[in-house]
């Protein structure tokens, strides 16, 4: 009696690196081991949350951790992503962006006008063009991160490059695995504006709206001798498939002729980046292992 076997699935790589050139394969999940990142304006540790990754590329080959503590109880999220890092010169708040990138055409689905005005009433600091020859969305990351923390340094910052070995010297401790999660605290943010921040210092969505306002982040400095930690996360994309569900449901792979979704933290004036984190889903051999042959990302 003839057998039939199905085709193998696909697998979740994960790249995080402070260049295109220098990305490296990250243990989705591994949420007590961040990468660490190193450039010219920041370095720092990052971690990705996939919920449910059951079928991800590891740097060793061995099976993907599924899930993190982070993602118990009643949860929604999908997906966190979350540095903790310096600044290596002092850059101005409203210098400071996060957006998603990718490096050749897209097909615009019928329907993403809904999508893209759901996300300018989130964040009135949303922009848009996805109908450029390298499609970008960007957003000022003060008034985009979920959460914000700021907290004094541990020692000076040193010169040249820095390494994974002196991370803690220079960043702190990580100690946002599982359970533990950031916490928001921007009580030392330092602005300039006469009457301070109006928000409580653990408050998300004010600071996010405040932030909504030019003028409000051109006051902030955020500057080398305070550690930053910041997060962002969603129920609405999921990373095992690509689907984005946001009252309807697009497959992304299939508008962006199967490219990689890159999420990029940069300075928007210098156009240099802080941390670089690529998805991509690969294609596996008959054993099941990933086809890693060609992971060319162009700058």
């Amino acid at each position: 009696m003839a057998t039939t076997t199905s085709a193998p699935k696909k697998k979740l790589l994960v790249r995080i690196g402070s260049t295109y050139s220098n990305l490296q394969i990250y243990n989705t999940n591994d949420d007590a081991n961040p990468a660490f990142v190193d450039g010219p304006l920041f370095c720092g540790n990052v971690v990705m949350r996939v919920k449910n990754n059951t079928n991800g590329v590891t740097t060793d080959n061995s099976p993907s951790i599924p899930s993190s503590d982070y993602f118990s109880g009643e949860r929604k999220r999908l997906f966190s992503l979350q540095l903790q890092g310096r600044f290596k010169e002092d850059m101005n708040g409203d210098d400071f962006v996060q957006g998603t990138i990718w490096h050749r055409p897209v097909k615009v689905p019928f329907g993403s006008s809904v999508v893209l005005k759901i996300a300018t009433m989130v964040d009135s600091t949303f922009s848009h063009d996805l109908y450029a020859q390298s499609p970008w969305t960007y957003s000022t990351a003060l008034s985009s991160q979920n959460l914000f923390r700021v907290d004094p340094a541990p020692g000076p910052l040193p010169q040249g490059p820095i390494t994974k070995a002196q991370s803690e010297s220079v960043v702190g401790k990580w100690t946002w695995g599982g359970r533990n999660e950031l916490k928001e605290d921007s009580s030392l943010l330092q602005t300039s504006a006469a009457k301070g921040l109006p928000f409580a210092k653990d408050a998300c969505e004010p600071r996010r709206k405040f932030f909504q306002k030019k003028v409000n982040r051109e006051a902030v400095t955020l500057t080398t001798d305070k550690v930053y930690s910041f997060e962002v996360y969603s129920p609405f994309v999921d990373f095992n498939t690509f689907d984005l569900m946001m009252g309807m449901t697009f497959n992304m792979l299939k508008y962006t002729h199967n490219q990689p979704h890159t999420i990029i933290f940069k300075s928007g004036s210098k156009n240099v980046p802080l941390a670089i984190v690529e998805f991509r889903l690969v294609d596996v051999d008959a054993n099941g292992a990933p086809i890693l042959d060609d992971l060319l990302t162009e700058e």
